[in-house]
Parts: structure tokens; sequence; C-alpha cells
């Protein structure tokens, strides 16, 4: 838009300049020119087709500062080139004004090469140099040297003499204090220098008899005579003192007659700790623990005191040092093995020969007699033995310490033999015989074990039976007794007997119409003579108690989708829903087989090939997306459930591996694996990994059979595809840009009622479908039925680890995963968030520090000021709202309420944009009326009722036409779908083609004025700075918005990037124009940090200033 308006702008000057030159060239040019009085003295004359211009000589300026003039009334005045700065004769010189130009002498001291009285226009250069006099002998006395200085020169003294008189006499540099030749040193003066020697036991670098002058510096060090060989005799040290030395005995020594002698420190008992024995060695001595003992700090020589040797503990330290099925016996300084009870060794353990001694275990019941007496076996056992008794025998219950068998009197039971019966006993046996008046049910006299009744004449056999249906006949002495079955009951009472009154009839008892006859989540059925508890849908029979099945069945899995409804009912569909519902109903068919046959094994394997079957003839592309969706999520909670329901069977369905076309499955049965620690489980499915930890398994609270299934889908990923993907944790700005699925849909299952929300994560790894580019990121993604139907989410999912051929995605839940790689326009959309959030947060601090300087500024508070105060605050509130609200989608009502405040500030920041562009072309069209740069007084509340009502007006009638048009489903702004987004674009593009013609306008006139303005407009210096000024309008006027509708084609990315650079600095672009480069506010912020107060020579007006344009007013 900038260099639109610059275009239009210069535009314009051409057509101007063309229609002139058209009319014009149809007249006689006159050369004006030719009168020699058209320009003043000392001036030039030129011609042009239409008219001439006037340019005074060199070293002359034309009364009205202008370069180029004509007309009576200007002179050519002479240019003092003297007072100039910096004078044009350079440094060291005098500088004398001249008629038209000037003359260059030099200081005395200096000279120049072109001679002095130097005029310009002669030849050379002036330049006055310095004039060396130290180069002309005898200029000092002796022992001085000269020192040329700027225009003269002064005389010094040499090193190591000094002024007195005029005359430079010897200093004896030996009396100073400190001496210059340092301590440990003799300093002997010398005419203008001074010799240094060191004192004995010293020595210097620079060596002795150093006169000062000489090389290097004279430092006298010590002598350490401990460098030389052979100093202090043998086992003495030597000591270096200052300029001197000593000898000491070293450690372990004692000086005896001058000699160093040897100290037995062993010769002391103290000297080593208990159970040690010191050895004494030159100079020293060491303590090694005994053989069984080791010390207390770990180490093989002790030296000093605060060690101890402790008893070693063999035993604790190797717990396999006796061997097997033997007990190890720590003793002070050594061990003792012996065998545990049952073992023996043949050779006696002796800490000689350890590996002599070999435990083995004991056959107790090979001795003679055996230990487990008569009528028993003995059974050997590893370090023991056990009896058992033989049969027809038990053990001997007295508790004697000896074990004996003792005969079982079966007879002793009553039950042993049937009614009617007496039993007998033998050894190791026993017989029964029916007694008088009855017969056995088999026919032998004598008889045992169950079955075999004592049966007396039964009347009870007789056909058709005396008691009747569902009753039972029991024969007694002489008679028989009726008895209903169990659920049924007879008037007469149980316990009939034949020849009570009345007639003996079993009846049905219904049990279900008593209460708590079954148990929670089952239903009474009553039967014949019975009853039988079924359990509810949803629950099934474990240990007579109904529990909830650990995986869903159809009714639970069933989307709440109008056309799986239908599919469900059978009802009739249309064509374009009949492929829809046949796979939808094959699916279930399967998962039918596992929640209808709820007590037959289910078969893992020929389950998946069912599915398998489903996904091959599976074609999704004449389906809607919820369609897609619905049956996607059927398919994997399916696959769950039949892999649960396989579970529940874990002897029919060990673990395994099934491998078809279309999907690959991978179960485990755990069982006391996860008894280690700190195990892990590996599953692999189709080249895809998943790895869950033991704490993770038992975490999920699974009871009863615990299993482990990873399921990987081949072409799932096809039609469940990145259209799916929707991603809640990113901001709106960031997260429009392209995704592909890059790996195959797979599936954790996992039984047990925890899903989620593990403390350790599961980690999967994914293959690459295709290679990983550099410029594309990965995302773990989740299925979430939850979220319209069915949708991938990053929810839960992390990614850890990605390279070329793989992903590495950490989740704490049971999921089904993919990957979705994110490309393409992700770096452009994030560079723009990140520009213009960084362009935001500088406007809002330059927009406070401009409110600020409008507000306590009072020397440059009027109308114009106000102006710009009301844009300011403006533009900081919608820019500070839409920086930390525009995302705020997740309440509907409060994301409504954002957008209409934006929307209203936003406005209201155009309309006082209109307004300053309507104030500046008001001020700039008053300059053809009247001479001065001033407008009429407005009131300024009649502009904040403008301002501030008209956007009002306009939120106010777009909230009562289409309330529903604030706040989208990933912003917070107008609806951009339904045409509602005109409701702001429709003024704001109208206010934009307003500014930009009255802009333009105004740049027109200020062309046209430029050259007639009167002398106090005159003081315009800078036509540039002014055109520059008047094009920092466009940005603050807001007419670079525009550049967002060109947001298309090729050039959409540039345009973006200018749009959102631009516009989001607009308040810096403010505070830059309206005070940093307004003099007024410079010279407020100067008396501000200097706290100095300068009284104001500047006026103030109440009217509509071009504050925008400072250098044109008269407060400049």
């Amino acid at each position: 838009m900038w260099s639109f308006n610059l275009l239009l702008f210069w535009g314009y000057c051409g057509i101007f300049i063309w229609v002139m030159f058209s009319l014009e060239s149809m007249a006689v040019d006159v050369n004006e020119c030719a009168d020699t009085t058209t320009c003043p003295a000392y001036a030039k004359c030129t011609d042009t087709p239409d008219s001439y211009y006037c340019t005074c000589k060199r070293g002359f300026l034309s009364s009205n500062g202008m370069e180029q003039f004509k007309g009576p009334g200007v002179t050519c005045i002479d240019i003092d080139e003297c007072s100039q700065s910096p004078p044009p004769c350079g440094p060291n010189s005098v500088c004398r004004n001249l008629l038209g130009r000037y003359k260059c002498s030099c200081w005395p001291g200096f000279s120049s090469p072109t001679g002095n009285d130097w005029i310009l226009g002669n030849p050379g250069r002036f330049i006055c140099t310095d004039i060396n006099e130290c180069l002309s002998s005898g200029v000092c006395q002796e022992h001085a040297e000269c020192i040329n200085t700027s225009g003269s020169y002064k005389c010094r003294c040499q090193v190591g003499f000094i002024a007195h008189n005029s005359i430079c006499k010897d200093i004896d540099e030996c009396s100073q204090s400190p001496p210059p030749c340092g301590p440990n040193s003799v300093c002997e003066n010398l005419l203008g220098r001074y010799k240094c020697n060191c004192l004995p036991g010293f020595s210097s670098p620079t060596g002795n008899n150093w006169i000062s002058g000489n090389p290097g510096r004279f430092v006298c060090t010590d002598i350490n005579e401990c460098l030389s060989s052979g100093v202090c005799q043998e086992h003495a040290e030597c000591i270096n003192t200052l300029g001197s030395y000593k000898c000491r005995c070293q450690v372990g020594f004692i000086s005896h007659n001058s000699i160093c002698k040897d100290v037995d420190e062993c010769a002391d008992p103290r000297t080593c700790p208990e159970h040690a024995t010191c050895h004494n060695s030159p100079g020293s001595y060491s303590c090694v623990c005994n053989v069984g003992f080791e010390s207390s700090g770990g180490k093989e020589r002790l030296l000093g005191s605060g060690e101890i040797c402790g008893d070693v503990d063999e035993c604790a330290r190797n717990s396999t040092i006796c061997g097997l099925n033997s007990v190890c016996t720590n003793i002070l300084g050594k061990y003792n093995c012996s065998c545990l009870p049952g073992y023996f060794s043949p050779a006696v353990w002796t800490p000689e020969k350890p590996e002599d001694f070999i435990c083995t275990d004991i056959d107790e019941c090979s001795q003679d007699p055996s230990p487990c007496g008569p009528n028993s076996v003995c059974i050997n056992t590893l370090g023991s033995y056990s009896c058992r008794c033989n049969k027809g025998f038990r053990p001997n219950p007295g508790g004697s310490s000896n074990f004996t068998c003792q005969n079982v009197n079966e007879c002793a039971d009553t039950t042993t033999c049937p009614a009617y019966a007496k039993c007998t006993d033998t050894l190791d046996s026993y017989y029964c015989t029916c007694k008088r008046g009855f017969l056995p049910s088999n026919g032998v006299k004598q008889f045992k074990g169950p079955g075999v009744t004592c049966i007396d004449i039964d009347e009870c056999s007789q056909s058709p039976p005396p008691c009747g249906p569902n009753s039972v006949c029991e024969n007694i002495l002489g008679r028989y007794k009726c008895s209903c079955l169990p659920g049924f009951s007879s008037p007469t009472g149980n316990d009939w007997i034949l020849g009570n009154p009345g007639r003996f009839i079993c009846t049905d008892i219904n049990e279900c119409l008593s209460s708590g006859v079954c148990q929670g989540h089952a239903e009474c059925i009553n039967t014949l003579g019975s009853y039988k508890c079924r359990c509810q849908v949803g629950f099934i029979a474990h240990n007579s108690i109904c529990e909830g099945i650990p995986f869903k069945c159809k009714e639970d899995v069933i989307p709440d989708n109008e056309w799986v409804q239908l599919c469900q009912v059978g009802a009739a569909v249309e064509r374009e829903h009949g492929s829809f519902c046949t796979l939808m109903n094959a699916t279930f068919n399967v998962l039918d087989d596992a929640c209808e046959n709820r007590n037959t094994v289910v078969s893992l394997k020929s389950t998946v090939e069912s599915f398998a079957s489903v996904l091959e003839q599976t074609s999704t592309s004449n389906f809607t997306k919820e369609e897609t969706s619905a049956l996607a999520t059927v398919v994997l909670e399916s696959v769950k459930s039949t892999t649960l329901a396989a579970f529940l069977k874990p002897s029919a369905n060990v673990s395994q591996t099934i491998q078809t076309e279309q999907l690959e499955i991978e179960s485990k049965i755990i069982k006391e694996e996860c008894n280690e620690e700190n195990m892990t489980f590996h599953f692999k499915a189709k080249g895809d990994e998943m790895k869950i930890g033991c704490s993770t398994i038992e975490e999920s609270k699974s009871t009863g059979t615990t299993g482990v299934a990873f399921v990987s889908f081949l072409g799932m990923e096809s039609f469940l595809d990145e259209s799916f993907f929707q991603d809640q944790q990113m901001p709106s700005a960031i997260s429009q840009r392209k995704v592909k699925m890059n790996s195959r849909v797979v599936q954790g299952i996992m039984t047990g009622e925890k899903k989620d929300g593990f403390s350790d994560p599961i980690i999967y790894t994914l293959e690459n479908i295709e290679p990983k580019q550099e410029f594309e990121r990965p995302i773990c993604v989740s299925w979430d039925t939850n979220v319209e139907g069915g949708r991938w989410t990053s929810s839960g999912c992390v990614v850890l680890e990605a390279s070329e051929t793989h992903t590495v995605c950490s989740c704490n839940q049971m999921v089904n995963l993919a990957i979705i790689m994110a490309y393409g326009e992700l770096t452009m959309d994030f560079s723009l968030y990140i520009i213009s959030h960084v362009g935001m947060i500088i406007s809002l601090v330059c927009l406070v520090l401009a409110i600020t300087t409008f507000i306590l500024c009072r020397s440059i508070q009027n109308h114009n000021t106000y102006l710009h105060l009301h844009l300011c605050v403006c533009l900081f509130l919608a820019k500070a709202l839409f920086l930390t609200g525009v995302d705020k989608i997740h309440n509907k009502m409060g994301c409504a309420i954002i957008a209409g405040f934006l929307h209203y500030l936003y406005l209201a920041c155009f309309f006082w944009m209109l307004i300053e562009a309507v104030m500046l072309f008001l001020m700039v069209r008053n300059l053809k009326v009247v001479n001065y740069f001033s407008s009429r007084h407005i009131k300024m509340w009649y502009l904040c009722v403008f301002g501030y009502g008209i956007p009002g007006l306009v939120v106010a009638v777009s909230v009562g036409v289409q309330p529903q048009g604030y706040g989208m489903h990933n912003r917070c702004w107008l609806n951009t779908e339904t045409g509602f987004i005109w409701s702001f674009l429709g003024p704001v593009c109208t206010i934009i083609v307003i500014n930009s013609i009255l802009l333009t306008w105004t740049l027109c006139i200020l062309r046209q004025k430029l050259s007639s303005v009167n002398t106090e407009v005159s003081k315009l210096k800078d036509n540039r700075l002014l055109t520059c000024k008047a094009f920092a309008q466009l940005f603050i006027l807001g007419c670079s918005w525009v550049l967002g509708i060109f947001q298309i084609g090729s050039m959409a990315r540039i345009m973006a990037y200018l749009f959102t650079i631009i516009n989001s600095l607009q308040g810096a672009f403010i505070f830059i124009i309206h005070c940093l480069l307004n003099r007024q506010v410079q010279e407020e912020y100067r008396r501000c940090l200097t706290r100095k107060i300068k009284p104001s020579s500047e006026s103030h007006t109440s009217g509509i200033l071009l504050s925008s344009v400072p250098s044109t007013s008269k407060t400049d």
C-alpha cells in the first residue's frame, strides 16, 4: 500500500506537468536573461523554455535562502566562509574573509607548502604543518634532550639527571628510599646512573655489577642451596631459608651425633591394633591384620591410630563357602562347616582341604528295620523321609515319637453300611450284611461299598406308583410313606403314611414368588419342581455369582448414529447406505459369537480371521465422514472385546501370534512372570512394537486371568486418515497446517478396569509408511470416540524419538494409536504467529508510552493530542484483548463475548483513524483559504460520539441480526463462513478507501503549495521529511490493512508477512511519528531526563493541528 500511494502521488505530479507543458508550448518563449537587470549582482541567469531562474555565484548566497530564485527583492550576499565551522583554512591557521572568497595564513611555529597569505582560487591546497625545531643542533644544553611540540619545542633532562638553575645535574639514585636495587642488594652511584650487586646467598638473573640502562630487570632472589645434591646427609631433608639453608631428619628417623638413625616403631606393642602384626621398615612401619581379620577401612596395610582389625564373617560374605546342604558357623578369625540334618560328609571339614567336605543325602529308608514300622511305606526325600500307611491302616493318633500304623475300623462310621444292614470289621477291611427281613439289592450276602441297599418287600415298586406323580414312595415295614419331590408340596403335608386321612397329591411350588431367591444382577425363572437363576444382560455367571462381562458387546459399542440404528432394526435403507450396513452387521456378527456364547471358549484365531475377512471387503470410498468414524469405532471396539473374551478361557488361548493380511495380533497370558523385578514385555505386530512393564499391568487392577495383546491393522490408515485429526492443544494460529497419516493404526489391549492414567508410560514404536523428512514433525495421535463421534487427538501421548524409519511414542493409557506428520505451512504459520505476538507486544509497550506522553506532557496537550490519545487507547485495548483472549474457545459464551468486544474495539480504532484522516485533510485544505496552519475549533465530544457511537451501533445491529456469528470453533472472532465477517470488513474497507482518497488529496495540495506558502511556512527546510511523514500516515491511518485483500496466489506468503509485520507494529509507528519525531515531545523528554525546567516559548492552540507533520507547524 505504501508503494501504491507513492506511485499514485508521482503519477498525479507527472500528469500535472504534462498538461502544463502542453498548454504553454503553444506560446512564444521569451529569454528573460537577455536583460542584465533580471538577476541581481553576483548572480547568474539561466533561461528555461517557459521561464528563467537565478543562481548566486560561488561565494555568495541568496537572501531568501533558495538556490534557484527569480523576481526582484532577492540579492546575493557574500558568504563569510571564515565564520563556518569547521573553518575552511584548517587547523593552526588564521582565516580572513574577502568579497566572494577568503585568505589563509599559518600561526607562528607552522608553515604551509603553498606559502602564507593563500587566497581561495590560488593553486595548491593550503595546509599548516608543524615546524620541528629539534632538527637543529645545539637547541638544548648538555645532558638534555629536545622534544618537539605543536608550534614550539621544549628541553628535558636525560634519565639520571635533574634540572637545577637551567642545568642538568646527576641524581644520586642510591640515596633514594626505597633503594633502586631492591632488597638483598648493594647500590653504587655512577654519573647519570647506578650499579647493583647482590648480597651473599642471593643472585640476580641479570648477573652482578648490573648498571642501570642495561637490559633486563635487576632483582635479587634467594639461592636455593637445597637444589644441589649432597647438601645434607642420608635420611635428612634440606630446608631452604632466606640467604641460607638447614638440614632436618626425615619422619621415622632421629638425629644422633649429627647422624639420622631409624626409629623402631614396632618396639612399642601399642603401635598396631589387636589382631595385627607390626612390620618395621627404614623410616616407617606398617600393620597387617592377621589371617581371618581385616581393617575397618578396608586397607591391606595400616599406619597410625584409628584403624582396628575386625573379624571377617566368611559365612555372611560367601553364602556358598561350605557348599550345598551345609551350615557355615563363623568363629573369631576363622569359620567351621557342618552338614544339615539328613546329610553327611565322608570327610571331616578342615580349613586346609575345604574341597573334600561334600554333604550328601542320607537314605533313611534303606535302614533295617525301616524307621516307619510295619504296615507302612517309607519314602526318602532330600535331607529327610516320610511315612505313609498301607490301605486300610492309618497313622496312630497317640502322638508317639515313632511312626506306627493301626487298623482302620470302618464300622465305626454308621454310614459305612446302608440302612437295615450290619457292619463287620476285619483286618485291613470290612463287610456288610442285611438284617433279617431285608435282602441286599445286589443279591450278595456279604457286600461293601456304596450303591448296595437292604430293601423290604417294596409296595412302592408297583405300577403305577401309589403316591402319584412328582412324589417319592418310601417303603416301610408293612407299609409305605409318601413325600413330595423337592419343589413340590401336598395339601395333606409331607410324610403321608398309608391310612392317614386325605388324598396325597403333589403340586409345583413357584419359588420365584419369594424375594431374594436369586442374587444381584440375576433374574428368577420357575421350572417344574425347581427354578433357575439367569444373569442379566451384560453379566456372566462365575462361581454362582453374576459378574460384569469384562468386555463390551454389541449394545455397548453401537454408536449414536442414525444409520447404524436403522441397520440394527433391519429397516429399509437407501442404496448408498447398503454397503455400510453390510459391513456394520458383519462386524457385529463376529462380536455376537463372543457375547452370546459366553460359557463356551472363544477362539482368538478364528475370531481374528473373521475380522480379517470383514476388513478385506471394507471400502469406505462412498461413506460419509460420520459413517467412516462410526465403522472404525465399531471395528476397533469389537476386536478389543473379542480379544478380552478369549482371555476368559486362557487354557484354550495361550500366548500366541496370529497373522493375516489385514491385521496381526500378538497376545500373552501373564502368569508368574511379573514376580521378577522390573520385568518388561515386548509385543510386535507388522513391524510395530509395544513395550509395557509389570508395574503398569499390576496397576490395571486385573482380576482373574491377566492378558495383554497388541494389534496392528493394515490399510485402516487409508480411510481413517488425517482428515479426522483434531489438534486440541495447539493455538489456532498454529494449528492450520498440512498433515498426513504416516503409520499403521495399532491397538493396545489389556484386561483390568483401569485403562489410562498409568504411573509408568506404555512405549509404542511405530514404523513410518514413508521416510520422515527433516522439515516434518511427527505427532502421536489416539482415537477418541468422545470427539464428534471419533477423531484423532494428540492428548495422552508424546513423541519420545523420531528417526527416518520409526517414531517412538510414550502414552499413559491403552490406546488406538497412529502417527501423523505435520509439514508444509507449519514453519511459515509459526513464524507469522511469533512475528504477530512479538510485534503486538512491542506495540503495546509503545502505546503505553504514547498514552503516558499524551497525558503527562501538558505543554503539548491540545485537540490534536486528544485524537491521538483516543486512537492509542482503543488500539491498546484491542491488541491486548486479541493477544490474551482470541484463543479462549473452551467457553462458547465467553468466546462470543470476547469476539464482540474485539469487533467493537477494532471498529472504534478505524473510526478514530477516519477522524484523524479527515482532520488532516481539513487542515491542509485551509492552505488554499488562509495562509496559516489552523482550522476551525471542533468540539471534542462530537468526535467521541462519532468515534465510539457508530462502532457501538454497528455491533448492536450485528448482535441483533445474527448473535451466533460471534465466536468460532478455533478462535474467538467473527464467523467467516456465513458472511457475518462483512459486518467488520464492510466498514473497514470503506474507511480504508476514504482514508486513501483523503491522503492522496492531501499530498496533492501539499505538492502544489510548497513553492507559494508565506514566510511562516517557509520554515519547511526539508521537503523529503515532509513527504516521509505524510506517507507514514498510511500506517497510522490503517491503509496498510488493504494488504490482507491481496493474500492470494503466489504473492500470498509475501503479503501475509507484510500484513502481519506492518499492522502488528501500528502502535510502534504511532509512538515514533507522534512522539519521537515531534520536537515538542523531544524537548519534554529532554527536560524529564535532565530534570531542568525550561520556559516554553511555543504557543498552544485549541484547534486541530497536524502533529503528524511537526516540521510544518508554527510550534516547530
